[in-house]
């Protein structure tokens, strides 16, 4: 992947997309996320019923991140102008520096049982406070 950027933006190059990860190492932020992880299942069943909550979340890290390599979006794809650049979450998950989950029972109906709501709380933090990203500390 081309990953290119300057230093009046953070925009990083893959095939026909350009993405903004709004946590990224240029700006050398990192990420704490708080989730609330509501699923139609009983409660105590969230490793035998649905996959377990660790490929679960590892699901959820990479929707989060940017494609690292082209062969991770789908072959063919084109942004829509609204898509350019391409906002995302993260450059990579491995700048989240702490994960808080609480699994609860989602209590509406759904079309499937593979079906959950997601509410994410995002904390951002500068690691090393420089030119770039004095305006974040």
């Amino acid at each position: 992947m081309d990953r290119s950027y300057s230093a009046a933006h953070i925009l990083f190059n893959s095939g026909a997309f350009e993405f903004a990860p709004l946590i990224n190492s240029r700006l050398r932020t990192v990420a704490k996320l708080d989730i609330i992880f509501l699923r139609p299942e009983e409660p105590g069943s969230i490793v035998s019923k649905g996959g377990d909550i660790d490929n679960r979340l590892k699901t959820l890290f990479d929707a989060l991140k940017m494609p690292r390599e082209s062969n991770d979006l789908p072959v063919g794809a084109i942004p829509d102008p609204s898509e350019c650049p391409f906002f995302c979450l993260l450059e990579d998950d491995n700048l989240i520096t702490e994960i808080s989950v609480r699994t609860d029972r989602l209590l509406h109906p759904v079309a499937s049982r593979a079906e959950v709501v997601l509410i994410i709380h995002v904390k951002t933090s500068v690691t090393v406070v420089g030119p770039v990203n004095m305006v974040f500390a």
